[in-house]
């Protein structure tokens, strides 16, 4: 298993970081680590942390931009291990706001 925070190196470009506001239903921060398999890739795992949690998807912060479209499924949610199972599509990609890495949009499906 890969962990996200082990790759690249930290950008400290904001640039992009726009806070455009799509999403349907309320979100509550989370502040957990989540373990995805991506389908170009299943067999390695990576691990991100994730920032807040909707009905519909999630945030996450990645130290690497992900690409928008990019499908997998979220294993399981650490430390506790709870397994999920649950397809997902990157839906947006965005330097971070802090302006160290990158935040996702997870959209569950």
């Amino acid at each position: 298993m890969l962990n996200d925070t082990m790759i690249g190196k930290r950008d400290k470009d904001a640039a992009g970081s726009g806070t455009d506001e799509r999403r349907g239903s309320d979100r509550t921060d989370v502040q957990a680590e989540v373990v995805v398999a991506w389908h170009f890739q299943p067999n390695q795992t990576v691990r991100y942390r994730s920032l807040d949690l909707s009905g519909t998807g999630m945030r996450i912060h990645s130290t690497t931009p992900l690409l928008e479209g990019m499908t997998g499924v979220l294993v399981s949610v650490l430390p506790e291990g709870r397994r999920l199972d649950r397809a997902c599509m990157v839906v947006w990609s965005r330097h971070a706001a802090t302006g160290q890495g990158h935040e996702a949009g997870l959209r569950f499906f």
